[in-house]
């Protein structure tokens, strides 16, 4: 099944802007979406099921004072079971 969570439900699942969750992608800290063309005119980007509660966990972590690295090693060590 193709996953069909937007970035705009993952941002609110997080209470941060669109523009922080593709930051936070391209920094590693969520997964990448997924790029679908021919649905409707242009393109459109769906993200994984998980990605809202990764975005939680994210912003919780930042909340706590840990920096972008730090998360990312977290992440890698299995910390968010993604």
């Amino acid at each position: 099944p193709t996953p069909r969570v937007t970035v705009q439900e993952v941002a609110d699942a997080a209470g941060v802007s669109t523009a922080t969750v593709r930051r936070w992608a391209r920094t590693g800290l969520l997964p990448a979406p997924t790029v679908h063309y021919g649905l409707k005119p242009g393109k459109h980007s769906f993200w994984p099921d998980h990605a809202p509660a990764q975005a939680r966990w994210v912003a919780a972590q930042l909340e706590a004072g840990r920096s972008f690295t730090q998360i990312k090693t977290a992440l890698e060590a299995g910390e968010y079971p993604v």
